[in-house]
């Protein structure tokens, strides 16, 4: 089995990553660049022969989760190749991309979709996913088998999540020992950061909430842990505020997944519109919890309650200064004074030791979706550690 990381070896996001058999091939994640990579009005030129330009020579196209950076291409990928997700991340992304008219509705609603530790045949090829914890909503690993060779795709994860906990006794029940581990290392370069897990992140929120009977909660609309963190911390059965394409989200989510666990209620969550009389009077009387982010909608609400409320910033810090900022996020910022209170969606250097320890790759680590991927060789100095350029085929 040969492994082609055609981006991905020497950046964050923007990943692709092929595998091939004498007959067989597949390719995970077929992600956009990241908007510090490109230069302004810059196309993402990545082409692919046989996936996206010439004729369709490719078994399947996989993607661990719906974050632009692995799943942005989408739409230049080669009709009659069969494209797989997750069945909540497909109708999630579907949501979003219908919202915003995008181009790739038609690539999102030809999609398969695959269930948690079901394995999927391609020719020769068996890959198996397995659901792990992300910033991403129903994101996965990928474990590939073929020709003799075990190889286990991270996608993006972490440990520090709601669900992160169980992921290494799932690995040890249903992926064993492999041979070769193909990590991300996006936390290799931000080593600086705080990390919390999740539920530390909770117990914040909780304490916040009993300060400000009105919070503004700004996050991603598709973090949908994050939000359960904040929903989970609110005292006294508070209501949660949004506008209706978060509601569409959150339901979507709740008619899946709520009967599993509380974590996923959401049965308090109510769009808002100025006319709703009954709406306004119990939020006046018991404060709210308000899920906003830089549009206009959540501007007028702003306008309307923020007087002696809190605006709590729960994104990555990246995205309000530097080669990352995010001009709209900022300038919606700007009036307001807020707390941050985040924590990352990626997996720590411990994180990414724990797995290499449960999983113990017999022949190599390939570090991917990492500014310093040369990191790992200092981290895991008991593995063989592969150090890949992209578009560079890996016979394994």
């Amino acid at each position: 089995m040969t492994i082609t990381i055609h981006r991905g070896t020497h950046q964050i996001g923007g990943c692709v990553t092929e595998l091939r058999t004498a007959s067989t091939r597949i390719v995970i994640d077929m992600g956009a660049q990241l908007p510090d990579c490109l230069a302004p009005q810059q196309r993402d030129e990545l082409s692919v022969p046989g996936v996206t330009c010439g004729s369709a020579d490719c078994d399947a196209v996989l993607f661990t989760h719906t974050h632009g950076d692995h799943v942005g291409l989408i739409d230049r990928i080669l009709p009659g190749i069969s494209i797989y997700m997750g069945e909540t991340a497909k109708e999630l992304y579907l949501t979003y991309c219908r919202r915003i008219q995008s181009k790739s509705v038609v690539a999102v609603e030809q999609a398969r979709t695959f269930a948690p530790n079901q394995s999927l045949h391609f020719g020769d090829m068996i890959v198996t996913p397995f659901l792990i914890d992300h910033s991403a909503f129903d994101a996965y690993m990928f474990l590939v088998e073929a020709e003799g060779v075990r190889v286990l795709h991270t996608g993006d994860f972490r440990f520090h999540g709601f669900r992160g906990r169980k992921t290494c006794r799932m690995l040890e029940a249903y992926a064993g020992q492999v041979d070769y581990l193909v990590c991300e290392g996006t936390m290799l370069s931000r080593q600086g950061e705080d990390v919390m897990t999740e539920r530390e992140l909770q117990e914040r929120a909780r304490a916040l909430m009993r300060r400000y009977p009105r919070v503004f909660l700004l996050c991603s609309s598709t973090n949908i842990d994050r939000i359960a963190a904040f929903y989970g911390a609110r005292p006294d059965k508070r209501p949660v505020i949004c506008d209706d394409y978060q509601k569409e989200l959150l339901e979507l989510v709740r008619q899946r997944h709520g009967g599993k666990t509380k974590l996923y209620d959401f049965q308090y969550v109510y769009p808002y519109y100025q006319n709703n009389e009954k709406l306004r009077k119990l939020i006046k009387e018991r404060g709210f919890l308000a899920l906003i982010r830089a549009n206009t909608w959540s501007q007028n609400l702003l306008e309307q309650y923020g007087d002696g409320g809190c605006v709590v910033y729960s994104m990555w810090s990246g995205y309000l200064a530097g080669s990352t900022k995010n001009e709209q996020l900022s300038k919606f910022l700007a009036p307001y004074d807020y707390e941050m209170l985040h924590t990352s969606g990626h997996a720590t250097a411990s994180d990414i030791a724990l797995l290499c320890k449960t999983v113990q790759p017999k022949k190599g680590v390939i570090p991917i979706h990492s500014q310093c991927p040369q990191a790992f060789d200092k981290l895991l100095p008991e593995y063989n550690v592969v150090q890949a350029s992209d578009g560079m085929p890996i016979i394994l």
